[in-house]
C-alpha cells in the first residue's frame, strides 16, 4: 500500500509523519525511550490479508514481519525466512524459516502460518482487495479465487481440491515452498508486503475470525519487532518493544506513542508545546517554519494523486468526459498555491519515484496540460451530449478525506472545473476509513485518491487497472489493457516487457479511467532527539532503525 502501498495502497490525504533518514541529528543516541508521532488518522484495517492503506501500514511495517522485509537500503532481506534457494527456472522458492521466530504469545511460527494467511488472501469470499494483484504471480491462486466466491463454495469438492492444488506448502514445519507463475524480478520484495504475512490459525479463530481479527489491540497477533499494547480507536494507539521478537536486540526505541491528529493546525500546536516528536507540515507551514530557518525536510514519497471516476455512473461512463475534467485542474497553480513545495505535475501515471526515474523518463509526457481550456470545454460538451446529459444535468460529487489541508485541495479543483469548464461540482469529505469503504462498494461519482507503490517496479502502479481488479474501484474496464499487463507479468525479455508496459501508460492517457493529478513530495519536522528514522517510497514510516537522543 499499490497509496495503497501501498499501497502501497490507497493513501490518506491527512498530513501524518513524514520521515526521512537521519532525522534529528545524530550523536548521543541510547538504547531505550519513548518517542510520539501522528499517524494523522485511524488505521482503517489491520488485518494483514485484508489492507491496503499506507495509514495501517505504517503499524503493520512495525508489528508483522513476513518471508521477507526490507532493509535500510528498501532491499528484500530475511525475515520469518532466515534462508532460501531458487530452482533454475526462477519459479520455485524454498524457505527455511528461523527456529527463533515467535509470535507474541510464544508459539513457535510455522510453515502452516504462511499456507493458512495465504489461503485467507485468496478465498474471496473474504473479500481482500489486493487479492487480484497478487493472485497472478502465484500459481494456483487464480483457480482458488474462482473456486471460492462463497464460503459454501469453499467447503465444497471442488474448492477443496482448489486449496489442495496451491502453489504454496508446508514441506514441513519450518519449510515452505512457492511456486510462481513467472521469474518475477521483484518477487522477494513482494514477498515483505503486508497481505503475505503470516497469521497463527489458533489465535485468529480465537480472536473471532474475520470479523473480529485486528479489530482491537488484543485481538491480533504479532511477530515483530513491536507489539499494540493501547488502541483508543480515533485517538491513538500505542506499540512497545515486543520481547519474543528474534531480533530484539537491535530495536532502541521501547515505545511508540500514534497519535491521529487530523486537524495540521492542532498537530504543529502540540509539537511546538513537545507534546509530540515528530508531524507532517502543509505547505504554508513549511513555508513559515523554513523562513524562521527551522530544519524543515521534504521527500517524494512515491505515490501520484489523481481523480478515479466511476465509470458506471452518468458521465462518468464517456472517456472524453473524464479527460475534459483532467484536464480542467491547472495542475501547476494547484503545487504553487494550495501544495507550496516541490511537488510536480503528474505527466504519466506511474511516479518519478520507481526505478530512479527510468521508466517515467521513457514514458514522457503524456498529458499535456495547457492553459487554454477551448479543447477541454469542446470535449466535455461533446461527452455529455452523447450520453444525453448538459451542464445544467451534470452535477458530479467528489468525494475526499476530512482535514483542513483536504479541504482545500477539494475547493480548488471545484473552483477550476466551475471557472474553466462550467461544471458545477459539490464536494463530500468523510473519515478517511469511510472514503475507503466507499471506493470499495463503487459510491461514489469521483474520488480523490493516491496510490504509492508497493514494491520498485512499474506494475505496482499499472496492474491496478486490469478488469475487476480489487483497487480498480471506478470499474474501468479495457480488454487491450488487460492483455499488456498479462503479457508483462509473463514476459522475460526485459525490452518487450518494458514497451508492453509503455503501451499500457497510453491507454490510460487515451481512456483516462484515472485523471493523473500530481506527484507528491512531502514536508515535516520534527524533534532533536529522534534520530535514525527512515522514510522512503516504499516504506511509509520506519523506526525499526531509530534512537532516542
Amino acid at each position: 500500500m499499490k497509496m495503497a502501498k501501498l499501497g502501497k495502497l490507497a493513501l490518506s490525504f491527512s498530513l501524518g509523519l513524514t520521515l526521512l533518514a537521519g532525522c534529528g541529528g545524530s550523536g548521543g543516541t541510547t538504547s531505550g525511550g519513548e518517542v510520539t508521532i501522528n499517524l494523522g488518522s485511524e488505521p482503517p484495517e489491520m488485518n494483514s490479508f485484508l489492507n491496503t492503506d499506507s495509514t495501517s501500514g505504517n503499524v503493520l511495517r512495525h508489528v508483522i514481519v513476513g518471508l521477507t522485509t526490507l532493509d535500510q537500503n528498501d532491499e528484500a532481506a530475511p525475515g520469518v525466512a532466515e534462508s532460501w534457494t531458487t530452482s533454475e527456472d526462477g519459479l520455485t522458492y524454498t524457505f527455511k524459516l528461523r527456529a527463533d521466530a515467535k509470535w507474541n504469545n510464544g508459539d513457535v511460527i510455522t510453515a502452516n502460518d504462511f499456507v493458512f494467511a495465504w489461503n485467507q488472501l485468496f478465498s474471496t469470499y473474504n473479500g481482500a482487495d489486493y487479492a487480484s494483484t497478487w493472485a497472478v504471480m502465484f500459481e494456483g491462486a487464480e483457480e482458488l479465487m474462482a473456486a471460492t466466491q462463497t464460503e459454501e463454495d469453499a467447503k465444497s469438492e471442488a474448492g477443496q481440491a482448489a486449496y489442495a492444488n496451491v502453489g504454496w506448502k508446508a514441506l514441513d514445519d519450518s519449510t515452505l515452498e512457492v511456486k510462481f507463475t513467472g521469474p518475477y524480478p521483484y518477487a522477494l520484495s513482494v514477498l515483505a508486503f503486508y497481505n503475505l504475512a503470516p497469521i497463527s490459525e489458533k489465535l485468529y479463530n480465537e480472536y473471532g475470525g474475520i470479523d473480529y481479527y485486528g479489530k482491537e489491540a488484543d485481538k491480533m497477533a504479532y511477530n515483530g519487532p513491536y507489539t499494540v499494547t493501547q488502541w483508543v480507536h480515533e485517538d491513538s494507539l500505542v506499540m512497545e518493544k515486543n520481547p519474543n521478537y528474534w531480533d530484539a536486540d537491535s530495536i532502541n526505541i521501547e515505545k511508540i506513542n500514534c497519535r491521529m491528529i487530523k486537524d495540521t493546525g492542532a498537530a504543529l500546536n502540540e509539537f511546538e508545546n513537545g507534546t509530540i516528536d515528530m508531524i507532517g507540515l502543509n505547505g504554508e507551514q513549511a513555508k513559515d517554519y523554513r523562513a524562521k530557518g527551522e530544519n524543515v525536510q521534504s521527500f517524494d514519497d512515491g505515490s501520484i494523486w489523481y481523480l478515479e471516476f466511476n465509470t458506471k455512473r452518468a458521465g462518468m461512463n464517456n472517456a472524453k468526459v473524464r479527460k475534459a475534467l483532467t484536464l480542467g485542474v491547472d495542475v501547476e497553480q494547484y503545487v504553487a498555491n494550495v501544495v507550496l513545495n516541490e511537488s510536480k505535475p503528474a505527466q504519466s501515471f506511474t511516479a518519478t519515484s520507481v526505478n530512479g526515474g527510468e521508466f517515467s523518463e521513457k514514458v514522457g509526457t503524456v498529458w499535456n496540460r495547457s492553459n487554454d481550456y477551448t479543447e477541454a470545454k469542446k470535449l466535455l460538451e461533446e461527452g455529455l451530449a452523447e450520453e444525453g446529459l448538459t451542464l445544467d444535468t451534470f452535477k458530479p460529487v467528489l468525494v475526499g478525506d476530512v482535514g483542513d489541508t483536504g479541504k482545500k485541495t477539494y475547493q480548488f479543483v471545484q473552483e477550476q472545473l466551475k471557472k474553466n469548464l462550467g461544471v458545477t461540482m459539490e464536494i463530500d469529505q468523510v473519515e478517511f476509513k469511510t472514503r475507503l469503504q466507499r471506493m470499495s462498494d463503487g459510491d461514489f461519482d469521483i474520488v480523490w485518491a493516491g496510490w504509492s507503490c508497493d514494491y520498485n517496479d512499474p506494475m505496482s502502479y499499472l496492474d491496478l487497472w486490469i478488469t475487476d481488479g480489487g483497487n480498480n474501484h471506478g470499474k474501468w474496464s479495457n480488454a487491450e489493457y488487460d492483455a499488456l499487463i498479462k503479457a508483462a507479468y509473463m514476459e522475460k525479455d526485459v525490452e518487450k516487457r518494458t514497451q508492453e508496459l509503455l503501451d499500457a501508460e497510453k491507454i490510460i492517457a487515451e481512456e483516462v479511467p484515472i485523471g493523473p493529478m500530481y506527484y507528491r513530495q512531502k514536508d515535516y519536522i520534527c524533534s532533536d532527539k529522534l534520530v535514525g528514522v527512515q522514510r522512503t517510497a516504499f516504506r511509509e514510516i520506519d523506526l525499526r532503525f531509530a534512537s532516542v537522543k
